[in-house]
């Protein structure tokens, strides 16, 4: 095999991390710009342009489907990518949990959890608004029961700062959440951005 299409070849796993979507559109395009900028003895990607590649198809994946022009659902699924930031680098939920060693599963689990509903917000899935009400009870009713049985007043004031601001957070995200879905039910669903123009960015 030669270089050439050696390395076209490991440009194209690269550009399979991008949605179907934007590959039938886009993929010859920028695979050709891709090539023309090689060098002529090159056969494997430069490690900025596969780094590049792969960001730019994890922010296409994750980013809010919506316009700008309706910063109520970007605030939104930004606050619950916060929830999802804070839960991996460990950070507690309740006071309770401020003198326990997090566990991985959990952090994992719980991380995985805002990110996949901070990512289907973000594409105006209702079933998702449900879901993410249904978390928040859970949380609240772990919250209350927490401070019912005392644990609260013998945690230490950061990890109850914490356990309320992080409460906070969410409340706030889903009280977004409603007023954006409650806007685009009388308005009608918004046009979904596609992500044109996106492969000219990488000229």
């Amino acid at each position: 095999m030669s270089d050439s299409a050696d390395l076209e070849r490991r440009y194209r796993r690269l550009l399979a991390c991008y949605p179907r979507a934007f590959r039938r559109e886009y993929e010859k395009e920028i695979l050709a710009v891709l090539m023309a900028g090689a060098g002529d003895c090159q056969h494997r990607p430069r490690p900025g342009e596969a780094a590049d590649l792969i960001v730019r198809a994890t922010w296409m994946r994750l980013r809010p489907r919506v316009s700008p022009s309706q910063p109520t659902v970007l605030w939104a699924v930004g606050l619950i990518y916060i929830c999802a930031v804070l839960k991996l680098l460990g950070v507690p939920i309740l006071p309770a949990q401020s003198g326990s060693t997090p566990q991985p599963l959990h952090i994992g689990i719980s991380w995985g959890v805002f990110a996949l509903l901070a990512w289907a917000n973000g594409r105006r899935y209702r079933w998702a608004t449900v879901l993410f009400g249904v978390w928040f009870g859970l949380h609240t009713a772990a919250l209350v029961v927490d401070i019912a049985q005392g644990s609260a007043f013998s945690a230490p004031a950061w990890a109850v700062i914490g356990a309320v601001v992080f409460w906070l957070v969410e409340l706030s995200a889903l009280v977004l959440i409603v007023i954006a879905q409650s806007r685009g039910a009388r308005a009608g669903s918004p046009r979904r951005d596609t992500g044109s123009g996106f492969g000219r960015s990488l000229r």
